[in-house]
């Protein structure tokens, strides 16, 4: 619709005018930190944290300070337009994959068939159960989740009510993404740095919503049942 601003393109400009004298990479590396720092950080305040986000703007020029939370900005922007896969697509368009890494993100519309043909009949589903709880062991910068979050609340199933997460990353950065989304369209759970085929779990973060949504008593509750 005319007048409406595209955010993904006004990232990517953005971005591209931000700290020239790094390189992209780095950039985008700081970004994400930064912006996950701010995130954890509103919930609950960390010295440690906070000593770790100044000391990556210090390396940047007041104006590239500013442009990195208009970037941040134009993410939230983006997602309140609409669940999406916004980091992973940006980042795919700025060229900063690494394809001997694997880093290729699941397009949207796929994820989304995906997370459809998964639920399933999402109705019956909740007649059995209060509450599911999802899996994701290689999340890249969240898409699968968001893709299952949105299905669930196109259903009528508000996802903060009836979706926790467990997403598991090896990779630092897109374990970043994966949180900054997950946080920011309100998904209730965990986003573990780590390697899901042996359970190494070096970071966790948790998101607001898992706080917002007392979920860690309603987990105990359903595996105290289970017992």
């Amino acid at each position: 619709m005319a007048g409406l601003i595209d955010h993904e393109k006004a990232f990517i400009s953005l971005f591209n005018q931000t700290a020239r004298y790094h390189h992209r990479h780095k950039v985008f590396e700081d970004f994400v930190s930064c912006s996950v720092i701010a995130l954890e950080n509103r919930l609950c305040f960390s010295e440690k944290r906070e000593a770790k986000y100044l000391r990556i703007i210090g390396g940047y020029e007041k104006p590239d300070v500013v442009r990195m939370a208009q970037l941040l900005a134009h993410v939230v922007n983006g997602l309140q337009d609409g669940f999406c896969d916004f980091l992973g697509n940006v980042f795919m368009q700025l060229e900063l994959g690494d394809k001997y890494r694997g880093q290729f993100f699941t397009p949207w519309d796929v994820a989304r068939m995906m997370a459809q043909l998964q639920l399933g009949d999402v109705k019956a589903m909740f007649d059995e159960k209060p509450f599911i709880t999802l899996s994701e062991p290689a999340c890249g910068a969240g898409c699968m989740v968001l893709a299952f979050a949105d299905a669930l609340n196109q259903a009528g199933y508000a996802s903060h009510r009836y979706l926790w997460v467990s997403a598991t990353d090896i990779d630092p950065l897109a374990a970043g993404m994966a949180y900054i989304q997950l946080s920011l369209c309100g998904v209730a759970g965990e986003v573990v740095i780590g390697n899901a085929l042996c359970d190494e779990r070096r970071r966790v973060l948790l998101t607001p919503g898992h706080y917002l949504g007392n979920w860690s008593l309603r987990l105990h509750s359903l595996r105290k049942k289970a017992a």
